[in-house]
């Protein structure tokens, strides 16, 4: 599903932003103050591979990420943990000739009914997670 952010001037380059009714996360990263590169956006799932928490709102200090609740960090742009514990999948963005951000983000899950619900949970009890 593609997700459309606005101009690119108005994405945020401290922290994170939720995009695409919060399943994914967006940034923007500066381009090099040469003048040699444009700014960039990055996009991951807005999910922590820590504990699964929510990424937005996540600030960034030294070029790297940090989740906003057990601060684990991730190196920008490519999203990986910097202790070495895996990476963040990233999502492809395109920016318009004009400035206008767009993200790809996977289309969500079916919405599971109240019976399905229960069923998974009660296998996750019964495997003990």
């Amino acid at each position: 599903m593609r997700v459309t952010l606005g101009d690119l001037n108005a994405i945020p380059t401290d922290h994170c932003i939720a995009v695409g009714d919060g399943a994914a996360v967006a940034l923007r990263l500066p381009g090099n103050p040469a003048g040699d590169a444009h700014d960039t956006v990055v996009a991951f799932p807005n999910r922590c591979l820590h504990q699964d928490s929510p990424l937005a709102g996540g600030r960034v200090f030294g070029g790297a990420l940090t989740c906003p609740m057990h601060f684990w960090r991730y190196r920008l742009p490519e999203g990986t943990h910097t202790g070495g514990r895996g990476r963040l999948p990233s999502y492809p963005v395109q920016i318009d000739e004009d400035g206008t951000v767009h993200v790809e983000v996977p289309d969500p899950a079916p919405a599971m009914s109240m019976r399905e619900r229960l069923l998974a949970h009660a296998r996750e009890w019964e495997r003990g997670e």
